[in-house]
């Protein structure tokens, strides 16, 4: 039973009093048990958000998939050499692909992007390459690329891009824009052009086929970085001209007739709506039969894998690190309780003998080791439930892991058995000590109570 309102003061204050005295021991159980709490909280957060990113958010996922060309391809690549283009997929391949999963009942939606080397004109010139060629082998200075969505164009293989002069060019379908387009902030200072300035490129396979566009916009890469050097001018990042769906066909470059480097580079996006739809997708490809040299793709899961990658490292370090903070946490607090009862049987034995009754003395003996377990553990709690999504960002690569009510109340309900089961230590120390052992030599009695 509770002690009542005088006894409860007279037994505080023999706890908190025996806890002053051993002011050191009292704060390392607080720092131990505010250790273990919040690790614990930490370390399952983190472990839980893991387990859940690799478990039901992969499954979750609506994958992009691409057909790429291997890199064992890729390296052979020669920008002077029109056959190159023998390389590219057409909508007709892309389309038997389509209609399978069409056919298979798979829901997805598509957007792509085009590309063909364009030439430069005597008042509108590419940043120079390394090892520049003559137009006739290579297409030309510049890159005219289109983007059927805005999708399309937040993946640009050349990487993301914003405005920085100007606004950006339509992506609907419904656009007529014929002349709109963006060029890089290098481009237009070696060009000395602003936006609504007009500039002129010529058609790959033919210089006397020029096409004149408006720039509406000045782009720069997100990243920051200055362009490489590149052998060939085209391949320079910097020199890429973007235009909508609408100017890029209506001034003849999406062309299925075309030849050498006139043949439009051809980039299809496929986003399913489920991952068990791109696993049916990808053996319907397969069965298909995939273009030589090309493998399948997702840059989404790909990226999805990037990011919680650092997550799952840190998960995996921190089961072990739990395992061991639970269990050397755990152990040193069952040791610093017993010490604190080292000794005191002529306490306990004194206390009972003026007339103490043993319950008083168990709830100090509990007091003595709740105020300290408990104080920790509460401490622990709160930087758990506070601290642990900015701490998982900073070691986790930017994830974000929250820290759910269902683990918050798991752990107060874990935390404060654990703190009355220590508790209990101290109350059947009590227990174990009866009145007449004060009268009786020291070593007959601690013998009897090591029979026991």
């Amino acid at each position: 039973m509770p002690p009542e309102t005088g006894e409860a003061m007279f037994v505080l204050k023999n706890a908190w009093a025996a806890l002053k005295r051993h002011k050191w021991r009292s704060l390392l159980t607080i720092i131990i048990a505010l250790l273990v709490t919040f690790g614990t909280m930490f370390s399952t957060a983190v472990i839980h958000a893991s387990d859940t990113a690799y478990g039901s958010g992969y499954d979750a996922q609506q994958p992009t998939l691409d057909l790429k060309l291997k890199q064992s391809v890729q390296s052979t690549y020669d920008g002077a050499d029109s056959s190159w283009s023998k390389h590219y997929l057409t909508w007709t391949k892309y389309s038997t692909y389509a209609s399978a999963a069409q056919s298979a009942n798979l829901t997805f939606t598509y957007t792509f992007t085009e590309a063909v080397p364009v030439r430069q004109t005597a008042k509108f010139k590419a940043v120079a390459g390394t090892a520049d060629q003559d137009a006739g082998k290579t297409g030309g200075e510049f890159t005219l690329r289109t983007f059927y969505s805005k999708e399309a164009a937040a993946a640009n293989a050349q990487g993301a891009f914003t405005i920085v002069k100007g606004k950006n060019i339509s992506y609907s379908t419904s656009s007529t824009d014929s002349t709109s387009a963006l060029i890089s902030e290098t481009v237009a200072k070696k060009n000395n052009l602003k936006v609504g300035d007009t500039f002129t490129i010529a058609n790959p396979t033919d210089a006397k086929t020029t096409v004149k566009l408006k720039v509406a916009g000045i782009y720069r890469y997100k990243d920051g970085k200055a362009a490489a050097s590149t052998k060939l001018a085209k391949d320079n990042r910097d020199n890429a001209i973007f235009v909508g769906y609408y100017a890029f066909a209506i001034n003849g470059f999406d062309s299925t007739t075309g030849k050498g480097w006139a043949i439009p580079d051809l980039q299809v996006t496929f986003t399913m709506d489920s991952m068990s739809a791109y696993k049916k997708f990808v053996k319907l490809i397969n069965k298909a039969k995939l273009p030589s040299g090309y493998e399948i793709v997702s840059t989404s899961l790909d990226a999805y894998a990037a990011r919680i990658k650092p997550l799952g490292r840190l998960a995996e370090r921190l089961r072990v690190v739990r395992i061991v903070l639970l269990a050397v946490g755990g152990l040193l607090l069952i040791v610093l309780v017993a010490l604190s009862l080292v000794g005191r049987r002529g306490e306990i034995a004194t206390a009972m003998l003026v007339g103490v009754s043993k319950t008083r003395i168990a709830w100090q003996f509990m007091l003595e080791v709740l105020i300290p377990t408990v104080c920790g553990f509460a401490i622990g709690a709160l930087a758990g439930g506070f601290g642990t999504k900015p701490l998982a960002h900073w070691a986790a690569g930017g994830y974000d892991v929250a820290m759910s009510a269902s683990l918050v109340w798991q752990t107060i309900g874990y935390g404060l058995l654990a703190c009355l089961v220590l508790a209990f230590i101290a109350m059947f120390r009590v227990v174990a000590v009866r009145k007449i052992s004060v009268f009786e030599p020291r070593a007959t009695t601690e013998a009897k109570e090591e029979s026991k």
